[in-house]
């Protein structure tokens, strides 16, 4: 008897716990955008470093005529994307450097480079779960849990996510754990 592919999964703690949340059908599709949310915050606080956010930050910032010299810009976002660190700052540069091609400028090129670096490592990370689950479970499995990711993803709130990890706004909350004490309390049929 096995306990799950999840177990045997190369990937993080957090991440792990994610992928239990969402192959086993006791866990609320609550608990999965918990567990996934935290995760992906963790990752963020591990890959992207401060000093980074503050220089896009610096580097997209609506000063005076900045906007007549965005290929400026652009090209000092390139010049820090040769410095990234981790996959994931590199991911937020690249996104930084589309915002600013789109015309977007200071916090809100920012946030939009956060939220979709946020997206991408997130939907990478569900696909990497799925293709462990295909290979060491079975196929119906695997469609179960890119199902349960699915619609988890689809209920994060990747702007309040993005903000957390910015530190610009609030902190991620913690979900008051559960006590079932009680014979009938449990796992809703």
């Amino acid at each position: 008897m096995s306990d799950g592919p999840y177990k045997s999964l190369p990937m993080k703690p957090r991440w792990r716990h994610a992928a239990k949340c969402a192959y086993k059908e006791a866990f609320s599709q609550e608990e999965i955008v918990e567990s996934v949310t935290r995760a992906s915050h963790a990752d963020w606080r591990a890959e992207v470093r401060q000093a980074l956010v503050a220089s896009v930050n610096f580097v997209v910032a609506p000063l005076g005529q900045q906007a007549l010299f965005a290929d400026q810009v652009l090209a000092d976002l390139a010049a820090l994307r040769r410095g990234c660190a981790s996959p994931l700052e590199a991911s937020f540069i690249r996104n930084a450097i589309d915002a600013v091609a789109t015309g977007r400028i200071g916090g809100d090129a920012v946030q939009f480079a956060a939220e979709e670096a946020l997206s991408d490592r997130l939907l990478c990370n569900y696909r990497q779960v799925e293709e462990h689950v295909r290979r060491d479970d079975s196929i119906r499995n695997a469609e179960f849990v890119r199902n349960r990711f699915e619609s988890a993803h689809r209920q994060i709130d990747l702007s309040s996510l993005a903000r957390a990890a910015l530190r610009t706004g609030e902190p991620l909350t913690r979900r008051a754990r559960t006590q079932f004490t009680d014979l009938d309390a449990g796992v809703p049929l």
